[in-house]
């Protein structure tokens, strides 16, 4: 238990050095008031989310680290849960709707995409 703690809790401090890093790195970019800085980064988390479950190369060990670790603190629905809290506080209704619903479908391809990239 205590090594995979351990395991867990170094993916992690990765992933959220990776995530502040791309986060700082994309947060100069906004297309129609969207937050991209969070939306890139959840797309490229779901898309390596499915890509390593259906490649199924990755020892236990690694699927922890990768998984659970790097991609569970890179990924951030609270940011995004977040960012459209905002979204809603400015009045910005498109910006919303589209930064919600566009968040949620792109990551459910993405994440299906990579699995199905993964498997073959």
């Amino acid at each position: 238990m205590v090594k995979e703690l351990l395991i867990i809790g170094a993916g992690g401090f990765i992933g959220a050095i990776f995530r502040y890093f791309l986060s700082t790195l994309f947060s100069k970019w906004t297309i129609l008031s969207i937050p991209t800085g969070t939306y890139i980064i959840n797309v490229l988390g779901s898309f390596a989310i499915g890509f390593i479950y259906g490649a199924n190369y990755f020892s236990e060990n690694q699927m922890i680290f990768i998984s659970i670790g790097f991609l569970g603190a890179f990924t951030t629905f609270s940011t995004f849960n977040y960012e459209l809290l905002q979204l809603k506080d400015e009045n910005k209704a498109i910006q919303f709707w589209a930064y919600g619903a566009s968040m949620y479908a792109s990551n459910i391809m993405v994440c299906f995409w990579g699995y199905w990239w993964g498997n073959n």
